[in-house]
């Protein structure tokens, strides 16, 4: 039954009531992905947080005193947040900075509200002190450490609650002063509108730093009583199916969202993930934020509605910040209104209905009713009330009208007290155009995007959509139409190409043409408004505002000053998978194992292990390749581990018969704009953020060119190589997001100096970068009269070091004019995203459960438990023989890493100790051979177990079985694995401290010798000679770290070591341990016996 909506005057009120009559219940729960580690909090828990925040600032802050929050979302927020508006300050949340970043937007809000307090964290607290000149941090650690608890007089509802800053769609930004009776006014429309029940189970993904977040879905639930789930935004932005599936899990009844996150989820449809999901219960799917488009409920509604979604569940709704957040919605489980128009009477400022047989009909939805005790009116320009059907911009009054823009009175004035002809009162404009029909209401555009062209009106929302809907290349709701001169007729669409149709448009100046002259044909059919250009840019080009809105003005300006990246002619990979090649599958087997071993197999050698045949996993990964485009057929990964055979790979060539039609791989293209971010690079934020002076994910590779080099020659290489690596142009999102950005090409930044300067080297080897604003590349050059030093400097968030050497080769080819086949251009590390398999819930248990006794694994306890900001690194550097390790290797029948990681699991127990042993090392995910040429962060931690407490004769046999079983289960990444174990903290890597890296070089212009900078490896190039200059780590990632590569006849080695967890009299006896173990691993006898393994 519907919820009796109570009268409370504030939020604080409700919760107090709330925490009285119902101190146990649950309030909200925190929900994890698969909902196994759920944290919930009752009323009473939450009450006592927010008056411990309260009864703090009482001590410090005065009543009406602005209070910034910047903290992560979660419990702290909400008690924060509630703790603000107990004590009677202002709150006024805001995005928390990441540690070392500039604080422009803190300082821009800063000014204008001067806050005297800020809430933030533990991490912060340093950096936000640094520049908030008189402003007083505090960290929500030590405030409920200190258990603060008062009892406070309520808080009236005429008082200032927070200010909401927002740049809308179109504006700056501004501090929007919301009061606690607008607040509890706007929730009382709200739960009036939803028809809220007394057993509603509200559920949000929304992030809290917006309105419809923090007032829509996590204080409305607070007020009404009503059980709240709230979700990681993160989780959906990375998988968007989590929603439904966590409305399905939670039997949720109230969840929605702006117009693009149902288009998501029926783009992102899997009828075979989704199979049981059971979406009856939910009965509101609001949405709102954004324009709302009839086809895509439509589409939402047909392929949910399989899974027990109930079309009328659909809820278009209409709001802004300014009237603190709703403003009308439709009635409860009536569905939407989609409503025909004609075009010609919207044009001319009026709602008509289109003849059912007209083609040239506008179809928009109706966002319902008024809510309780709120009027709209449909304002002319010169003042007048208009009629029903007839559009002019919407104004709105009510309680939940904001109180108007912190100290903005002009702004103020013309914004939220506009005066209505012949109505008594002010109201508020909104900047948007509607009419109303019936009384409800039908938003068709915003004013200041008004389009005219010959004394007629035209909406750009509506031109966009005919425009996206002209072609399947086209992105849906991804368009901008405006008028560069607003004195002149002519009008221009910025239109993004779908990803899938950007490498063919490239390359095709036809294509590109026609699509141009379809989209004119389509809006000139049917709106009848003649385009002067159409413009086609990169997926993400188009600017839009935090939720989801095309921002038209800064198209536009991008548009006149050449900002724009427009889609050019490129040329294109082949577009068809090769045909199996006449010869048989064995000859064609024997023919690429000799071009990569140096030797063809014979007859009796297709029983041997791959590894026998000399084949490392770098060559196996290329032999795969080499297979699969020789063959068109795709071919499982473990058939290409060291122990299978080539006998194995041509029986699963016999039972694979049909060509791979996908085996063209993805296409090449900018992938410009936002994508997911990697587990890992996740990761590598939140650790850049803990360790606020680090530097041990800086990767520098340096090389000493034996020519003077001419710095417009080194930025113009620069330059091209940044244009065709998308990586190289990557940044990630703000702390939080768990995402990334690739953005327009551009120069990198390069400094030039002349003679022997090493101290520009460290300088720009070592400099902490900036992880969201970028770039996270960097290079510098020394040039003497006969040489260049060239030093290229990158996080290892967008890169690796087989990323490194493939830049290099390419910037080395520009330099040297090396005259090289013209490259295919590589997939962009977005596109290996989109096309890696996702572990499932089995494999994640799978290896959970066998890393779970060891989640405890400490190998070098630390005896100081001081907080760090960096981890320095000492180092060793040695040497030893290659042939013996890479005869061992093929003796045995695996690779040469399995005898490695078998020595130093060895020099590791000998060491510490220790009987079970865990090491790190790097699984590239490049199996793929169609990402070989990719550069980006294409690598993930995997776990190796060394276990001494069997037999130590068969450690080998037991370490090639666990570096077999890392790559089975590589699909899983570290960082989940590490959340699903939930291990303690200790301020060291969870579960292992210690890792092995075995470097290999992608092919090209360098030898492997060049994986590595410390092996002074060096080549000639067309009479050049270039050496790898060793430019030492400041930093390192864990307590000891052991990297090596091939150069020549040897093998070179690494020992990096944090000098407070591994002293450099340990770090001597590992190197010795491990070089004894190696010695007597490759010893003649120890070769003696199997091949197995």
């Amino acid at each position: 039954m519907p919820v009796t909506v109570p009268e409370f005057p504030t939020l604080p009120a409700a919760l107090s009531h709330w925490a009285a009559v119902r101190p146990d219940d649950t309030a909200y729960v925190f929900a994890s992905p698969q909902g196994d580690a759920d944290r919930t909090v009752s009323y009473r828990e939450l009450e006592r947080s927010a008056l411990c925040v309260a009864a703090f600032l009482r001590t410090t802050a005065r009543p009406g005193d602005r209070v910034l929050l910047l903290l992560p979302p979660g419990l702290d927020y909400l008690a924060a947040f509630l703790g603000c508006l107990y004590a009677g300050t202002v709150a006024v949340p805001l995005y928390p900075p990441r540690p070392g970043a500039k604080l422009d937007r803190i300082e821009a809000v800063v000014r204008d509200c001067r806050p005297t307090h800020a809430l933030t964290v533990d991490l912060l607290l340093d950096h936000l002190r640094s520049a908030a000149d008189g402003l007083r941090l505090h960290s929500v650690e030590e405030i409920r450490a200190a258990g603060h608890s008062a009892s406070l007089p309520l808080p009236r509802a005429d008082d200032l609650a927070f200010l909401q800053y927002t740049s809308g769609s179109t504006g700056t930004p501004k501090g929007v002063m919301v009061g606690h009776g607008n607040l509890a006014e706007n929730d009382r429309a709200i739960a009036a509108g939803f028809g809220v029940r007394a057993d509603d189970v509200i559920l949000s993904w929304l992030p809290l730093y917006h309105d419809m977040g923090l007032i829509g879905t996590a204080l409305l639930p607070l007020y009404l009583g009503v059980r709240a789930v709230l979700l990681d935004t993160f989780a959906f932005i990375h998988d968007p199916l989590s929603w439904p599936e966590a409305v399905s899990r939670y039997g949720a009844t109230c969840s929605g969202g702006p117009n693009f996150a149902y288009q998501l989820l029926a783009d992102r449809h899997d009828p075979e993930r989704l199979a049981g999901l059971d979406l009856s219960s939910w009965r509101i799917a609001f949405n709102g934020a954004e324009p709302i488009i009839p086809a895509t409920l439509e589409r939402f509604a047909e392929l949910y509605g399989r899974h027990g979604f109930d079309r009328g569940a659909l809820y278009p709704c209409y709001g802004l910040a300014e009237a603190t957040l709703f403003v009308s919605g439709a009635e409860p489980m009536a569905g939407y209104e989609a409503l025909s128009l004609s075009r010609r009477a919207v044009e001319s400022g009026r709602l008509e209905d289109a003849p059912p047989d007209d083609a040239d009909r506008l179809d928009v939805v109706s966002c319902g009713r008024a809510a309780v005790d709120t009027e709209i009116v449909i304002r002319s320009t010169d003042g007048r009330a208009l009629p029903d059907g007839e559009i002019g911009e919407i104004c709105v009054r009510g309680p939940g009208v904001a109180g108007g823009y912190w100290e903005r009175p002009e702004a103020s004035e013309d914004t939220f007290r506009a005066r209505v002809e012949g109505r008594d009162g002010t109201f508020l404009r909104t900047g948007d155009l509607g009419a109303l029909r019936d009384g409800r209401l039908c938003p068709v555009g915003r004013s200041k995007d008004l389009i005219i062209v010959a004394g007629r009106n035209f909406y750009p929302y509506d031109v966009e959509n005919l425009a996206s809907a002209a072609s399947d290349d086209l992105r849906r709701g991804c368009a901008a139409a405006f008028q560069p001169e607003l004195a002149e007729p002519r009008v221009v669409l910025v239109a993004e190409a779908a990803r899938g149709a950007v490498s063919r448009l490239r390359s095709d100046t036809a294509a590109v043409a026609e699509l141009g002259a379809a989209v004119r044909r389509r809006v000139g059919a049917e709106c009848g408004l003649d385009l002067a250009d159409v413009v086609l840019v990169y997926p993400g080009s188009i600017p839009k505002t935090s939720s989801g809105k095309i921002r038209r003005a800064e198209t536009r300006k991008r548009f006149l000053e050449g900002g724009l990246r427009l889609l050019g002619t490129f040329r294109a990979e082949s577009a068809s998978a090769p045909a199996p090649g006449s010869e048989s599958l064995r000859a064609m087997l024997a023919r690429l194992v000799a071009a990569h071993a140096g030797a063809e197999p014979g007859a009796e050698d297709f029983a041997l292990p791959l590894a026998a045949l000399g084949l490392d996993s770098l060559k196996l990964v290329a032999l795969r390749g080499g297979i699969e485009r020789q063959s068109g057929r795709r071919l499982d990964t473990e058939l290409f581990y060291g122990d299978r055979s080539l006998d194995d790979i041509a029986e699963a060539l016999d039972r694979t018969p049909e060509p791979d039609a996908d085996l063209t791989g993805p296409a090449a293209g900018a992938d410009l704009g936002v994508h997911p971010a990697t587990e890992g690079q996740v990761q590598f934020q939140f650790r850049h953020e803990l360790l606020s002076e680090d530097t041990a994910h800086n990767l520098p590779v340096a090389l000493r060119i034996g020519r003077r080099l001419d710095p417009a020659r080194i930025r113009a290489a620069l330059t091209a190589v940044t244009a065709r690596h998308a990586a190289l142009r990557t940044t990630l999102g703000e702390p939080g997001t768990a995402t990334q950005v690739v953005h327009e090409p551009g120069a990198l930044p390069l400094d030039f100096t002349h003679g022997e300067d090493e101290a520009l080297l460290e300088e720009v080897a070592h400099r902490r970068f900036d992880l969201t604003r970028g770039p996270l590349v960097r290079a510098a050059a020394i040039t003497s009269p006969d040489a260049t030093i060239l030093l290229l400097t990158a996080h290892h968030t967008v890169v690796d070091y087989w990323s490194l050497r493939i830049v290099l080769a390419d910037l080395l080819a520009d330099l040297l004019g090396i005259d090289l086949p013209p490259p295919a251009e590589p997939p962009t590390a977005a596109e290996w995203l989109r096309h890696r398999t996702p572990a499932t819930e089995a494999q994640l248990a799978e290896v959970a459960e066998k890393w779970r006794p060891l989640r405890d694994h400490l190998l070098f306890p630390a005896t100081s438990a001081t907080p760090r900001r960096r981890t320095p690194a000492s180092l060793l550097d040695f040497a030893t023989d290659a042939a013996e390790v890479y005869e061992d290797a093929k003796a045995h029948g695996h690779t040469p890493f399995v005898l490695l990681a078998t020595a130093w699991l060895r020099a590791l127990h000998e060491v510490t100790g220790e009987e079970r042993i865990v090491i790190g090392t790097p699984y590239h995910h490049r199996d793929d051979w169609r990402f070989a040429g990719t550069v980006g962060c294409l690598v993930d931690m995997v776990p190796l177990l060394g276990d001494f407490s069997a037999d130590p004769q068969d450690l080998r046999a037991r370490t090639a079985q666990e570096v077999r079983a890392a790559q089975r289960s590589a699909a899983v990444p570290f960082a989940r694995l590490v959340r699903e174990l939930e291990p303690p903290r200790h301020g060291q890597n969870p579960l292992f401290q210690a890792i092995l890296t075995f470097q290999q070089s992608a092919d090209g212009l360098l030898g492997d010798g060049f994986a590595i900078p410390w092996s002074q490896a060096h080549q000639n190039l067309d009479g050049v000679e270039v050496r790898a200059v060793d430019v030492p780590p400041r930093d390192t990632a864990f307590a000891v770290s052991l990297y090596g590569a091939r150069d020549g006849d040897r093998l070179v080695f690494r020992l990096e070591h944090q000098e407070h967890l591994v002293p450099a009299t340990t770090a001597a006896r590992l190197r010795d341990a491990f070089r004894a173990a190696l010695a007597e691993l490759t010893a003649p006898l120890a070769r003696t016996g199997t091949t197995g393994g």
